[in-house]
Order: structure tokens, then C-alpha cells, then sequence
């Protein structure tokens, strides 16, 4: 006996397909490989500002995405790398753990996502409410729009979702104001330091880091000066080369110092000046008891000098740029990639619109020379990988990172899930085998765990970019990892010539977007209450975050749920002085409900004729079912009538009863069942 298609198992592999030969399709993989990694690049970049982690780490996550995810996904069509779904839970993990951790977090979640891949769980991430999934969308959307308009200005966010979203009138204030460029050469020169500074600023973060994985967490300052702990010979020469380095930092500084002496005769604004020698001076001084206290062993020391190096460095970058020209960046990247998707014809659409956005606008900045900061990425990019090391091993809090890593596999699953879900409604190909996927998202998310790099999700942008511009195989998703990592290692000099503003307006703009006002609209036609779960999920993420949220949502369904399989609304009519009755069923029929409707039928008179409406009844389960059977025997025994469908009262008991493997079956009298109950048709 043939088995039909209904037996098949959610995550079996779809019917077989012709599938066309490789040849037949590499051109339009080839195409849809490099609209993908034109979309992929500033996202990438954008992504990793927004999450508070170096550049390197994003582009190393969509390098992964492309080459590793790319060739074991289940879902062949859907692209993968850093998504801004993620960026609040890394930038909340990076601000309360550490940079250091992020690789041992990211490590953690993928492995979840690999066991839970393996144990063919890949269907359950799914079950979400559309209403919590929208609103941690929308949620999401709020909260990277509210700290990347800061950043747009080229401000720093501040330490809150609710603070980043009162204070925009500030940053409106701070940059949106029409930018006077002053003289070309002044420009020119700020320019030109700005650039040289970020690069000092992101090599002291690095160093940092790489300072911070040596020490041992468990420790408070005060317990380390009470009693610093012995160091060996070899944490003793690894001290001595991060010495080296904060060593070259500081004679870097130092052949700065008389070099913007000449801004003040360009600036003529002598406050300004006197601020630039002091946080020069302030940053001299900090780096180089830095250097001291890692060339002593002075550990803890070396931490708290090099976060006030980092502290000079930024005061130093905020008297040379410009917050105004940042917000006429900013507005200009919006409204190029707002033009080029309305107006554009459609064949010039297959080069992205942040794409465009950011070549313009960084061609723009680099004739005008315009005083702005610009993307800190090294020139190689192994600099930006940080394997784990022994120490982070040993000395990480474990809990603490197994709760954020449970958080970040759980959200990164779903929307992976739901992305794939929405990449098979757009095109022909096979369907998505959601178990493979998630083993993927896992063996890639455990990748770059190792690397030191950000966490991955299938992103629905560019997984739509590649269906759009005729990807037809997974060629075109790992094509698009390749491509990524020859640009950045053939071409990361000109990386620095992007404007940091830029990338946050992009993120600003996709974070309005995420906030989508029609979601509200069609959750409005499944009732008011799923506009509610949808509002407190939104709400909860932006006043507390995103973990909390989404419980809060998912816990709101959960009751709606219950009440919804709980709730049953009774109205009974007699009329014909007590010789006719109608009951009016409303809801779901349940054993929780059983006495409500029990006392409604001991109100109906003894030899009335009575007629069952269950127009508006969803769901009946066994015990309300044999309550209905019984007590029509006795009614009927009793001299009246009863005029009900129990052909259409026994399907809506099995239509949810039978979904399971062995669903009881009510007992109905055989009177009943033969007489069908035909006058209630």
C-alpha cells in the first residue's frame, strides 16, 4: 500500500523536483551573489556599530553566514549573517559581560541550536504568536532607531532604550542644524585626524579587550589589591607584549601632540584648542601608566588607565568633528535610499538602495573632506578574530552567560524560522527543512563563537535580495560569503573611508521600517485582544528589554489562550409559555465550563421542545459532549423534544480531539445517533 503525502514528517524532505543542472543556473547565482553581497556589506558593518562590537566581528559573521551556513542550510534560498533583531540582547550582553565574553556567548547559544537542530526541534521555535512576534519586531524597530539617531549625529547612545528615546530632541538639537563647512583646509585637516585618532581609539579598545581576557573575573578590584594573585613566567611575557603595544600607542600620541598644535592657527577658536591639548595631554598620560601598570603585572590597573586612554580619546574625536555635518549625512543617506526604492524603475533596482546610499555618501564625504567619524576597521582582518582563550574559559560566570546564551538562541531560532517560513512563499524551489536549518544556524553560530565574532540569524533583507535578483541554488547565499571575504581582505582600506553616520542612518531607517503600523491594522481583524499582547510586548522590550517583552507576550497568549478554550457564553429563551426553548452556545464547550452549562439546562421546562444553536460554538470536548448526550435521553424520557445537529456537534468535537494519535469518543444514546437530529439542519 502506497503512503500517502499526510503521513510524511514536517521535516522530510519535499517531493522530488527536476532539479535543473548546475551549469543551467550559475550565471543567475553569479548575479544574485553579488546583489547579495552589495546589500550584505553595510549591513554587516551597521550591525556591528549598533551592537556595540568592533566592525570586524560583523563582517566576519556574514563571511560565515555565506561560506559555512550557506552550504549546510536547510532553507537553500535564505541568506544569513549579523541581523538587527539581534543587535539590543549583544549590545545589552556586551555592556553587562564584557567584549571579551561575546565569543563564549555566541559559543553557548550555538550549541543550544545545534542539540535542539539534532533533537528535531526546529517546528516548536515556530509556535509563536504572531502578535509577539510582530511586537518584538516593532519593539526591536524602537529601540535601534532611538540609539542609532544618536549615533547618527555621531553622539553615543545613553544607557537605556526609554533615555535614548527622550533625549532625541537633544541629538535633534545637536546635529540637525544646517552644517556651515568652513574652510577647505581646516576640513581637510580635522579630516584627516579624525581618521588617525579612530584608528588609535580602536586599537587602544582592542588592547583592552585582549588586556581583559588575562584576568581573572572572580576577583573584585579590592580583592586584587588586597591580594594580587602570583603570575608565571608566561603571563608575565604576555603582559610584557600588551606592554609593547600600549608602549607604541603612546608614541603615536605623543608624534600627535605638536601636529594639532596647528588647528588653532585653522580654527581660531582658542576654548577649543586648550580642550584639544588637555585631552591629548589626558590621553598621553593614561596610556602610558597603562603601559606601566601591564609591564609591573598591575593587571587590574592597566584596565582602569586604558578605559581612561579610551575616555581621552573620545574626548579628543568629539572636539574635531562636526554633529551637524554627521546629521546632514545621516539625512541624506535616509533620503537617498528613501528616493531610490519609490522612484527608481525597477530593472535599476537590482543595485541595492543602502547600497547606493553609501557609496554616494562616502564618495561625498571624501572629496569634501568633510570632519566626521569613520568606520574603525583594521587593515587585516585577523586582527579582528579573538579565539577563546584559557582564562575567559576558566573564569567566565557560567550562569550569567548560559541565561543571555539561552536568550540569544531562542530569539536568533525563531526569527531564522520565520524567515524561512517567508522566503518558501517566495519562490518555487524546495521547501525549508527547519531541523537542518537550525543545525546549521548552530554549527555557524558555534563558529563564530570561536572567532570572537557576532551571532546569526537568516535575515530576511538579504535573503529577499537574493530571490529578487534570480538566485536559483544555495551557490548564491555561499558565493555571497566568499565575495565578503575577498573585499575585506583585498580592499578594507577603503572601509575607512565610510562614514559612521551613514551606517546608523541605514539602521535608523530599518528600524522605522520594523516598526510596521500595518501589522497593527491586521492584528485588529483577529480582535482587540491580540492589538493588546502586540502593545505590552512593544511596550515591556522599549521600558524594561527585549528578553522580558517577549516573556511578558508570550505569557499574555498564554492566558488568552485559556481563556479562550475556557470561556462559554450561554442565553436561553423559552417562549410559547414553556413549550419552546432555544440555547445559544458561545465559545468553547469544555469540562471547566461543564457546571455553567449544566444549571442552564436544568432551566429548561421538563416538556419543552428545545433547539441547540451552535452557529457561534468553536469547540466541544468529551465531557460537555456526554452531558449533552445524557441529559437529551432524559429530557426526551421525560416527554419533551430536542431539536440539535449531532452530526455538526460531533465534528467539532473531533476536528481538535482527533488531532491527537488516540482522541476518546463520546458515547452518544443510539436513538440519537439514528435519528441524527435532521430538524436542526
Amino acid at each position: 500500500m502506497s503512503q500517502s503525502n499526510s503521513s510524511r514528517s514536517p521535516d522530510s524532505p519535499p517531493p522530488p523536483r527536476s532539479a535543473p543542472k548546475r551549469w543551467e543556473t550559475l550565471g543567475s547565482d553569479l548575479l544574485a551573489s553579488v546583489v547579495v553581497f552589495l546589500v550584505a556589506l553595510p549591513l554587516c558593518m551597521g550591525i556591528a556599530i549598533a551592537s556595540g562590537a568592533p566592525v570586524a566581528s560583523g563582517l566576519i559573521t556574514g563571511i560565515v553566514g555565506g561560506l559555512v551556513v550557506g552550504t549546510l542550510a536547510g532553507s537553500p534560498l535564505q541568506v544569513s549573517g549579523p541581523a538587527a533583531g539581534l543587535t539590543v540582547i549583544v549590545y545589552d550582553a556586551i555592556r553587562q559581560h564584557g567584549l571579551e565574553m561575546l565569543g563564549l556567548l555566541v559559543l553557548i547559544a550555538g550549541a543550544v541550536q545545534l542539540v535542539a537542530g539534532m533533537l528535531r526541534f526546529g517546528q516548536w521555535f515556530r509556535a509563536v504568536s504572531p502578535a509577539v512576534i510582530k511586537g518584538m519586531l516593532a519593539g526591536i524597530g524602537i529601540l535601534i532607531f532611538a540609539s542609532q539617531f544618536h549615533v547618527m549625529v555621531d553622539d553615543a547612545p545613553k544607557g537605556s532604550g526609554i533615555e535614548n528615546l527622550l533625549t532625541i530632541p537633544q541629538a535633534i538639537e545637536k546635529g540637525m542644524v544646517w552644517p556651515d563647512l568652513g574652510m577647505e583646509e581646516e576640513r581637510a585637516f580635522r579630516t584627516q585626524e579624525l581618521r588617525e585618532i579612530g584608528e588609535l581609539h580602536r586599537r587602544q579598545a582592542r588592547l583592552q579587550q585582549q588586556t581583559t581576557e588575562r584576568l581573572p573575573n572572580h576577583l573584585t578590584m579590592e580583592e586584587w589589591k588586597a591580594e594580587p594573585p602570583e603570575l608565571h613566567e608566561a603571563e608575565i611575557a604576555a603582559l610584557r607584549e600588551l606592554a609593547d603595544e600600549q608602549q607604541a600607542i603612546v608614541a603615536d600620541l605623543q608624534s600627535l601632540e605638536p601636529v594639532l598644535h596647528q588647528l588653532e592657527a585653522l580654527d581660531g577658536d582658542p576654548a577649543r584648542m586648550d580642550h584639544v591639548q588637555e585631552a591629548v595631554a589626558e590621553a598621553i598620560g593614561d596610556a602610558t601608566a597603562a603601559a606601566g601598570d601591564l609591564a609591573e603585572g598591575r593587571e587590574y590597573d592597566a584596565i582602569e588607565s586604558q578605559q581612561a586612554a579610551l575616555e581621552s580619546l573620545e574626548e579628543l574625536l568629539a572636539d574635531l568633528k562636526s554633529h551637524n555635518i554627521a546629521g546632514a549625512v545621516g539625512l541624506l543617506t535616509i533620503l537617498i535610499i528613501v528616493l531610490w526604492d519609490g522612484l527608481a524603475p525597477r530593472r535599476w533596482k537590482v543595485v541595492p538602495a543602502t547600497l547606493l546610499a553609501i557609496v554616494v555618501v562616502t564618495t561625498l564625504t571624501t572629496v569634501l573632506k568633510l570632519p566626521v567619524l569613520y568606520v574603525e576597521v583594521p587593515t587585516n582582518l585577523l586582527e579582528g578574530v579573538s579565539l577563546p582563550r584559557w582564562e575567559v574559559l576558566a573564569d567566565a560566570p557560567w550562569a550569567a552567560l548560559l541565561s543571555s546564551a539561552l536568550v540569544i538562541a531562542a530569539i536568533a531560532s525563531a526569527e531564522t524560522l520565520l524567515c524561512a517560513t517567508a522566503v518558501d512563499q517566495m519562490h518555487q524551489g524546495p521547501r525549508t527543512r527547519y531541523d537542518r536549518e537550525l543545525t546549521a544556524q548552530g554549527v555557524g553560530n558555534m563558529i563564530c563563537g570561536l572567532l570572537g565574532a557576532l551571532p546569526m540569524t537568516g535575515v530576511i533583507v538579504r535573503s529577499s535580495a537574493n530571490i529578487q535578483a534570480g538566485g536559483k541554488t544555495r551557490l548564491s547565499a555561499i558565493l555571497h560569503g566568499l565575495w565578503l571575504l575577498v573585499f575585506v581582505v583585498g580592499l578594507a582600506g577603503l572601509l575607512r573611508l565610510i562614514p559612521t553616520a551613514s551606517l546608523a542612518a541605514m539602521l535608523v531607517y530599518i528600524g522605522y521600517r520594523l516598526v510596521d503600523l500595518a501589522a497593527i491594522r491586521s492584528l485588529r481583524q483577529y480582535g482587540l485582544s491580540e492589538v493588546l499582547i502586540y502593545a505590552a510586548t512593544v511596550l515591556t522590550i522599549v521600558v524594561e528589554d527585549l528578553l522580558t517583552g517577549v516573556v511578558v507576550g508570550i505569557a499574555l497568549s498564554g492566558i488568552k489562550l485559556l481563556y479562550t478554550f475556557s470561556h462559554l457564553n450561554t442565553k436561553l429563551d423559552v417562549t410559547e409559555g414553556g413549550k419552546k426553548a432555544v440555547i445559544a452556545l458561545e465559545g468553547a464547550a469544555t469540562f471547566i465550563r461543564l457546571p455553567r452549562l449544566a444549571a442552564e439546562l436544568e432551566r429548561v421546562p421538563r416538556d419543552a421542545e428545545l433547539h441547540v444553536d451552535l452557529t457561534h460554538l468553536t469547540y466541544i470536548d468529551h465531557a460537555c459532549l456526554d452531558l449533552l448526550a445524557s441529559w437529551a435521553s432524559q429530557h426526551q424520557s421525560g416527554g419533551g423534544k430536542l431539536v440539535i445537529d449531532w452530526e455538526s456537534l460531533h465534528a467539532k468535537f473531533r476536528r481538535d480531539a482527533l488531532a491527537g494519535p488516540t482522541a476518546p469518543k463520546a458515547t452518544l444514546p443510539d436513538d440519537l445517533v439514528n435519528r441524527s437530529g435532521k430538524a436542526g439542519h
